[in-house]
């Protein structure tokens, strides 16, 4: 976790560093911040730093945004300007960060080693996956359709776009298939988790594969 953790900062200093800061540039930085922040909140909850109901909160709060950066930084790459669609998603985003940050819907934690196990209250964890797999599938959906060469004779912006969709799916598999081999029943997931840790992929993909079709270098 906390390699992870350092592995993902390390990106985020890099693409700010070497790269000139577009759109969609932000977009990607602060995607990897979200991701280096769960990773340093499991962490927390594993060593016992801190109120680990608190900590375990900050790394929902954190993951909760990714489906919208997701679906925002294939339209800012597609250079689609749908902002009731990237409104409404952040507008969920928000409400999901209320509710974990305020409500009781989070009702612990467990670190298993390689992962930590969240129990959210039913209905909520449901809704919550609902929610997430909803804004990740539209966000691939997106990208695979604006990435056709019809629509986006850009050769840059098709590579840029095929590569987030890569990028999600190398975590996104791996993650469907311990989940469904897991015997892990009812509220206790350890899903987030394992997402989280296979999106070291996705945030490899975004700092050194997306970032560099989409933006200058800030030296040539």
């Amino acid at each position: 976790m906390i390699a992870t953790f350092f592995i993902e900062m390390a990106l985020v200093i890099y693409t700010l560093f070497i790269r000139r800061l577009n759109t969609s540039t932000k977009i990607s930085v602060v995607l990897l911040l979200c991701l280096a922040t769960f990773q340093l909140a499991e962490y927390g909850v594993c060593e016992s730093y801190g109120n680990s109901s608190i900590v375990a909160k900050l790394g929902f709060i954190s993951i909760t945004l990714l489906p919208s950066l997701g679906l925002h930084l294939v339209l800012s790459i597609g250079k689609r300007n749908y902002k009731p669609l990237v409104i409404g998603a952040y507008l969920a985003s928000i409400a999901w960060i209320m509710m974990f940050a305020f409500g009781n819907i989070m009702s612990g934690s467990v670190c298993e080693g390689n992962y930590v196990i969240f129990n959210i209250a039913e209905p909520y964890e449901g809704l919550y996956y609902l929610y997430y797999n909803f804004l990740l599938l539209l966000a691939m959906g997106l990208a695979i359709s604006l990435a056709q060469k019809k629509r986006n004779p850009n050769k840059n912006i098709r590579l840029a776009l095929h590569s987030l969709v890569f990028g999600y799916l190398a975590f996104i598999i791996p993650s469907i298939v311990f989940t469904l081999i897991n015997d892990y029943k009812g509220n206790d997931s350890p899903l987030p988790s394992v997402m989280c840790g296979f999106a070291i992929i996705l945030a490899l993909t975004i700092a050194l594969r997306t970032v560099p079709l989409t933006s200058e270098k800030r030296i040539k």
